[in-house]
């Protein structure tokens, strides 16, 4: 008997050795015996349309829930061009055309009711948000028999790994905390009999050294060093000239916090760092330079040089070196990467949302459309008080833009002087010893967000808190809010409204823009609209934008040199030699 040396592979084993794909979905949905007719069109149109959303061919995404799922979260509904319903419509159709193409990877179980077991449970516990939070665990647990009492890590474990696998869920990790919490809130009663189980965290390790290692003495020298720059006692004894910002002197403990990081990441003991002048020694702040360089892979980072500049500043006004020990300093920071002015790439990105109109459309017309919900409110509550509140910070920085450290400040007949009468004009004014660069700012407020502002102040408000605020952004009991939560209030209303990512802060690098492609050229007006001292500093932050301005005249001037009518020959002519009418 001859043997074969190349056995061929049987077909069903090929097939199955090629990876599922969203086009395995789509070739699974025409299979015999499957679905038909409106139904199999819907489910077809729903895998096209995921894999028009993740930016590839439907042959080329492979069927890995988790990878979809992540890639679908990250989509902005109102960016794509849908609502959120129409998103969520196609998840669901998506999961029901895995499910109907048998071509999936795992089998999935339909929605199962609860065992007896859980079912008293849910009648012990009170509260919308355990029966919501807890129930798709207990419908998991409840098809495997495992009752409430019998509950480990590992059946957790086990059910997220399932939901990662399964479905489109979009938050996994947020689903296993919450699931934890409220079975250890329900574990508090004996009588339920709950086993504890772990809450996990997915929180990153610290990328900086606990202050808590630190010596007494160091924080003692720190502390002093910041109370001493932010001029507490102006009649002290060799007071600061001049007091640094708050925001100035977040960013200088930050930059120390930094450098001690970075001295023990290059092997320096935490406990042996007693005071500034530890950090300021030519050999330490060698040691942190070149740490914090191969942090960045040795590029140009502003921070890195900006926290070098700042220890240098330490060394000279704080620890007083001498005069060759601040020599030295001042040469070793000579090696570092010096940092153009300039957009970053983080808000040359955000600005790029922009090139569309549609976008910039979007942006100006979300106020009203936020206003218009406020007013249809009948029952205003903390909710109404914020998107009142995003309403105007988005619009109030679209108009005049103002650093966020200002926005959130605005107080009523202190910054903001609004008029409600026909003609009257409105303005916003920031003094000098309030702006970043000690220079007087101050715009005519629009009429339609000066009339946003009055009805805010005089009706909206009054209802919510139980009087006219004097702060702009306050909280229902009236307390200020915070820089961060205006921020995030700002951030999400533009992304969940509008699908655009903006920072408050990046509103002034896009009235630049605004006005730059407009009149280009245009420096001296964005100097003055965003309260630069200088000219240079505004060609330096925007020449780039007005670099893809000039190239965009140079295209118009060549399509013009392009289109323009060259003189056809036409043919010549016979000449008539008086036959032709013969």
């Amino acid at each position: 008997m001859t043997k074969n040396p190349k056995r061929k592979t049987p077909p069903q084993a090929a097939a199955s050795a090629q990876p599922v794909t969203l086009a395995s979905l789509l070739a699974g949905l025409e299979r015999p015996g499957g679905v038909s007719g409106t139904r199999l069109r819907d489910l077809k149109s729903a895998v096209k349309r995921v894999a028009a959303l993740l930016g590839n061919e439907p042959a080329a995404i492979a069927l890995d829930m988790g990878a979809i799922s992540t890639g679908l979260a990250a989509i902005n509904p109102v960016a794509a061009g849908l609502t959120a319903k129409s998103l969520a419509n196609i998840r669901s159709d998506f999961l029901a055309a895995v499910k109907a193409s048998g071509v999936s990877p795992v089998k999935l179980e339909a929605k199962s009711p609860l065992s007896p077991d859980w079912l008293e449970l849910f009648e012990c516990l009170s509260g919308r948000r355990a029966h919501i939070g807890l129930s798709r665990f207990a419908r998991h647990a409840s098809r495997r028999g495992i009752g409430p009492k019998e509950v480990t890590d590992e059946v957790v474990s086990g059910f997220i790994a399932e939901v990662r696998e399964k479905s489109l869920h979009r938050k996994p990790d947020a689903l296993h905390r919450q699931v934890c919490l409220i079975l250890n809130e329900a574990a508090q009663d004996p009588a339920l009999g709950l086993r504890r189980v772990t809450v996990p965290s997915f929180r990153g390790p610290h990328k900086r050294v606990d202050w808590a290692l630190l010596t007494e003495a160091f924080k003692k020298d720190k502390d002093d060093y910041l109370s001493w720059c932010a001029v507490s006692d102006r009649f002290a004894p060799e007071t600061r000239s001049r007091a640094l910002a708050p925001r100035t002197l977040r960013l200088r403990r930050d930059q120390i916090h930094a450098a001690i990081t970075a001295l023990v990441d290059s092997g320096t003991e935490a406990a042996s760092i007693r005071s500034l002048a530890d950090l300021t020694s030519p050999d330490n702040f060698k040691s942190i330079l070149r740490r914090r360089l191969e942090s960045v892979d040795g590029q140009t980072n502003t921070f890195n040089y900006n926290l070098g500049k700042a220890l240098v500043q330490i060394a000279h006004e704080w620890v007083k070196v001498d005069a060759q020990q601040f020599a030295e300093l001042k040469r070793l920071l000579g090696k570092m990467p010096v940092p153009l002015i300039g957009l970053t790439e983080k808000n040359k990105r955000l600005l790029r949302q922009f090139d569309d109109p549609e976008v910039l459309r979007r942006l100006y017309r979300l106020p009203d459309r936020l206003w218009r919900e406020v007013r249809r409110d009948a029952h205003p509550n903390f909710r109404t008080l914020a998107k009142a509140q995003a309403a105007l910070g988005i619009a109030i920085p679209s108009y005049m833009p103002v650093r966020l450290e200002n926005l959130t400040g605005l107080s009523f007949g202190t910054h903001l002087f609004v008029h409600e009468g026909g003609g009257a004009i409105s303005s916003l004014e920031l003094s000098a010893d309030e702006t970043k660069n000690g220079l007087e700012v101050a715009f005519d407020i629009p009429p339609g967000v000066a009339k946003m502002l009055v009805e805010y102040r005089d009706r909206i408000a009054p209802k919510i808190i139980g009087h006219r605020p004097t702060r702009l952004f306050v909280t229902v009991k009236g307390t200020p809010k915070c820089q961060a939560t205006v921020s995030y209030l700002v951030c999400s209303y533009l992304k969940r409204r509008a699908g655009i990512i903006l920072t408050p802060h990046v509103f002034r690098h896009l009235s630049a823009k605004v006005v730059l492609d407009a009149e280009p050229g245009a420096y001296e007006i964005v100097r003055q609209q965003l309260g630069h001292r200088n000219t240079k500093t505004t060609t330096g932050f925007y020449a780039g934008i007005n670099s893809r301005r000039a190239a965009r005249h140079h295209h118009r001037l060549v399509q013009q040199a392009l289109e323009m009518q060259t003189p056809v020959r036409g043919r010549k002519k016979r000449k008539n030699n008086g036959t032709r009418n013969a």
